[in-house]
């Protein structure tokens, strides 16, 4: 390990990662010279998007911008960041990473998206939680409530 690494490392300062670094993202060749082109800019913007006739709601994208490095071209990739999954849990937990979180993932995975029944519950619950998760996660006493209300169902899927 470098000096510099080291030093980074003691001063606790963040790594940064230059664009072209982030791991995850498609490689595209430039068509008019046929070399990969490069990462060149990240930018998250808020698009708002028409639902239903009258609601319109604001999406969270990701705008990505590639450059060839042989000549002027570039390639812009909007990505919409679905936000998918357990909304309450997460606001609840903190984090979508944590093993309760994963083990309602996998009962709604491997039992309710396998019943015509369970795929409309599933599909009412991401129409009507997340302004129920929004608020969850501006109160600690909500979470605190949705946590111990959530610790017996996660028990018993646990163990089935």
């Amino acid at each position: 390990m470098s000096d510099e690494e080291n030093s980074s490392k003691e001063s606790g300062e963040p790594e940064e990662f230059l664009p072209s670094e982030v791991i995850g993202f498609p490689q595209i060749l430039c068509p008019d010279d046929h070399v990969p082109l490069e990462l060149a800019d990240i930018e998250k913007k808020e698009v708002e998007e028409r639902k239903f006739i009258f609601k319109t709601e604001t999406e969270e994208h990701l705008h990505i911008r590639y450059e060839c490095p042989e000549c002027d071209g570039y390639f812009l990739h909007d990505i919409e960041r679905k936000r998918e999954g357990c909304f309450i849990a997460t606001a609840a937990y903190g984090t979508p990473m944590v093993e309760e979180i994963n083990i309602l993932r996998k009962f709604r995975d491997t039992y309710l998206m396998h019943r015509d029944w369970g795929e409309k519950l599933v599909e009412t619950y991401y129409y009507l939680s997340p302004p129920i998760a929004n608020l969850i996660e501006k109160s600690e006493n909500l979470k605190k409530i949705v946590r111990t209300c959530l610790k017996p169902i996660i028990k018993i899927l646990k163990n089935r």
